[in-house]
């Protein structure tokens, strides 16, 4: 660098630092890489769905959908990572494209991104009469997504934890763990709406956004060990390749304390097809394990029902949840 940058330095400094273009695209590289192979975009299903009964405004609503995505997206990221992920979305993973550093570095860069759109849709408090009943108020985002996204890492937290101690956790611990970690993002969305609402404003839907949640994560740990469409696009049960206690693992594990096969093929992180097999084996015919969650998901479809009825009936969450019927 010349001698003369120097000599400026202190006029460069008195300016706010600048980030060009293409640092911009450097940075958002990995994150670019996972946003643009879509999933299913259930999230943008669910936001649509609430707003039947909140109706926010759509620009504003067009922001909420942006900043949910962008966790979502982000948080996929760093997951891949702890789970030492191969695909994602049927490609290979964003960390094993760009490594580990500049993956973490861009999903953190876009969760604060994510933070700073919110600017553009909080509102000053305010007192009058139609804001007495509400239950979240626009002043509130910031607080909102702090809280949710604590809620996120705890429950990641702990999956990882029991993974890496070899602990089986209780079905209990498990509903706690999936409402931290599958419940935050579609709750970020949901009360940031509520905060937002011009109808509705003083009815809470937070209890039947962390069914639909802890269902959506009990579904998807069943689709993992007994999906072809999951195989094709995360590879074969790859949450025993993980070491993860999913749901029909706790159930398999459980329901036959004095049989270690399961937490012995566990220990392994099986990468090749013949333990995996074997488990999922174990778990269909011995213990039950796959009937078992199938018989808690139609559970959880008819509380699920049950509370949208109770909260004036909504058609578009209704036939989202019979599209995820199994």
């Amino acid at each position: 660098m010349p001698i003369s940058t120097f000599e400026n330095i202190l006029s460069i400094l008195s300016q706010s630092p600048e980030c060009t273009l293409d640092n911009e695209k450097d940075l958002l590289g990995p994150f670019t890489y996972v946003a643009s192979n879509p999933g299913k975009d259930i999230r943008g299903t669910l936001i649509a769905a609430f707003n039947l009964w909140l109706n926010v405004p759509k620009r504003k609503l067009d922001v909420i959908a942006r900043v949910v995505d962008t966790v979502h997206n982000a948080s996929l990221m760093l997951d891949d990572i702890e789970d030492d992920s191969d695909l994602r979305r049927g490609r290979p993973a964003a960390h094993k494209v760009y490594g580990i550093p500049q993956t973490i570095n861009s999903a953190n860069y876009a969760w604060w991104l994510a933070f700073q759109q919110l600017a553009s849709i909080r509102e000053p408090p305010t007192e009058n009469v139609e804001a007495k009943g509400r239950l979240l108020f626009p002043e509130a985002l910031d607080q909102i997504f702090r809280e949710e996204i604590l809620h996120m890492h705890r429950g990641q937290g702990l999956d990882i934890i029991w993974r890496d101690t070899s602990r089986c956790p209780t079905e209990q611990e498990y509903i706690q763990m999936a409402r931290g970690k599958a419940s935050a993002v579609m709750r970020l969305s949901v009360k940031i709406m509520m905060a937002l609402a011009t109808t509705n404003a003083d009815v809470n839907y937070v209890h039947l956004v962390d069914l639909f949640s802890v269902y959506g994560q009990i579904r998807d740990d069943y689709m993992n060990l007994q999906s072809k469409e999951y195989t094709d696009t995360k590879g074969l049960a790859d949450d025993i390749s993980e070491g993860k206690f999913s749901f029909p693992i706790i159930h398999g594990i459980r329901e036959k304390p004095e049989n270690t096969l399961i937490m012995d093929i566990l220990k392994q992180r099986p990468k090749t097809p013949t333990l995996k097999h074997q488990a999922i084996a174990y778990l269909k015919d011995t213990t039950r394990s796959f009937d078992y969650t199938l018989c808690v998901m139609r559970t959880l479809e008819k509380l699920i029902r049950e509370e949208i009825t109770k909260l004036g009936g909504n058609p578009m969450l209704e036939t989202l949840l019979e599209r995820l019927h199994q």
